[in-house]
């Protein structure tokens, strides 16, 4: 039985692109899919834009809402979805014509949960990258814990923490929702919706197309609104803690204090009167301090300076300015 896919697209400013995004949905080889639009109160004309793509097919439904960021937009595109699975498409992006015919073919194949592709960086001007589509295509299959043991491998095209390139069983949204006002949402997210899923697959191959934005959000300098993912990481380990999952939290713990150290003096560099938030970021690293300390991925000489960067940290800046590691840049 043909099951029915609901692609939510969530919309904001992106009037130069939005109408691409929409038709390389529209000109999708599988065609059993709603296509849930988000206007999320955008400020130019995608509004009217999504208006009168509904007027043209039936398959879209169009919700017009107050700004309320990302999360929100999706979040509300899940609450009224109905199909069988649930997909995510950024609306300045775009995707191969037979990405969701792919997706869905191997989620019944494999009765999979999660069903993911590969993405491929494009340049703002870029509207035609097309990789050749293989049905040959060898599948990687991975329980739950072995899909949160990838949630770091982030090769070439792969990554595991998006959402917008893969397909999920409805159902796993039941009890989950993106975390309204953060940025990074989609790595407070990603731990809990694969511990959730029994099987997820990945088919090595690049159909989602991201579109690099000098003025998105992830495409622009530092700014306070990336202190969210460290405070994902944070959110993660005490995930991994709680369903005693070791490995990952010691993963977890190793890219946390990196980049807190890291945002740490950025926010410090850049910003000022950021009080709080450094106030913030230390007390946060302070009060872990006596589990991170057990992390084998860190060495002795590593630990004795966290140490000093919880009592003096001009003091730690001094002494590892020059080393990669953190990126400090003074």
């Amino acid at each position: 039985m043909i099951k029915m896919i609901s692609i939510i697209v969530p919309i904001y400013n992106v009037e130069k692109y939005l109408s691409f995004c929409i038709e390389s949905i529209l000109n999708q080889t599988y065609i059993y899919f709603e296509l849930i639009l988000v206007n999320d109160g955008s400020p130019d004309k995608c509004g009217e834009i999504c208006d009168e793509y509904a007027k043209k097919d039936k398959r879209i439904k169009v919700i017009h809402q107050n700004n309320g960021g990302l999360s929100s937009a999706r979040n509300a595109g899940i609450n009224i979805a109905t199909g069988e699975y649930i997909a995510f498409v950024d609306s300045d992006d775009f995707i191969h014509n037979r990405m969701y015919e792919l997706l869905y073919t191997n989620a019944r194949k494999y009765k999979s949960d999660i069903v993911m592709c590969n993405l491929l960086k494009v340049n703002e001007s870029e509207k035609n990258k097309i990789e050749a589509y293989n049905i040959n295509i060898e599948a990687q299959i991975y329980t739950n814990i072995e899909a949160l043991k990838q949630i770091y491998n982030r090769s070439e095209g792969i990554n595991f923490v998006v959402a917008t390139n893969k397909l999920f069983r409805r159902q796993l949204f039941n009890n989950l929702r993106f975390k309204i006002g953060r940025t990074h949402e989609d790595e407070f997210l990603v731990h809990r919706i694969f511990y959730e899923s029994n099987r997820v697959t990945h088919i090595p191959v690049a159909m989602y197309y991201y579109r690099q934005r000098n003025n998105s959000i992830m495409g622009s300098p530092f700014s306070l609104k990336m202190l969210d993912e460290v405070y994902a990481l944070k959110d993660r380990i005490t995930f991994c803690r709680k369903l005693k999952l070791p490995e990952l939290r010691h993963q977890t713990e190793f890219k946390y204090v990196v980049k807190l150290i890291s945002y740490y003096f950025k926010v410090k560099k850049e910003y000022n009167n950021s009080y709080f938030e450094l106030n913030k970021l230390k007390n946060d690293f302070s009060k872990s301090i006596h589990v991170l300390l057990f992390n084998p991925y860190f060495n002795k000489k590593e630990k004795t300076l966290w140490i000093l960067f919880i009592i003096h940290p001009y003091l730690f800046e001094l002494y590892v300015r020059k080393k990669s590691k953190y990126q400090i840049n003074g």
